[in-house]
């Protein structure tokens, strides 16, 4: 029978100096429930314990702040984020200072603040070429 391998965790003065986050706002972020640790929350005399996704989530979320995007709207983000059934992993997180958009494949970008609005990339060359391409050849 093999054995189950224990998720490698961090303790919140490791997660602080990766992310640039100070404990405190670690704690906060904790507490208001936008980034919990998810191996071992915060509870009296004990050490919170974070996963690497979860230090992953929090670099998104000093990056977004770094962008001077509100704090309120990058939890909304987050909620959208969340409720997706896609690994965090396998997104592209994108922002103009307004909002967070998502970066889904080639051709959709997904805006985390309207609903899951969608916005339709089209490449003109490559339009042109497949317009091209199925025209009859005339000279």
């Amino acid at each position: 029978m093999a054995r189950r391998r224990k998720p490698v965790s961090f303790r919140i003065s490791e997660v602080s100096r990766v992310v640039g986050a100070t404990r405190r706002q670690l704690a906060y972020w904790d507490k208001t429930g936008l980034v919990s640790p998810s191996l071992k929350p915060a509870s009296r005399g004990s050490r919170r314990l974070y996963s690497i996704e979860d230090i992953f989530e929090l670099q998104i979320l000093v990056k977004l702040l770094d962008s001077s995007l509100p704090l309120q709207r990058i939890r909304s983000s987050f909620n959208f984020i969340r409720g997706q059934t896609r690994a965090l992993s396998s997104f592209v997180v994108l922002t103009d200072g307004k909002t967070v958009y998502l970066y889904e494949d080639d051709n959709v970008l997904v805006d985390t603040l309207k609903e899951g609005q969608t916005v339709l990339r089209i490449a003109v060359q490559e339009l042109i070429s497949e317009v091209q391409a199925k025209l009859p050849n005339r000279r």
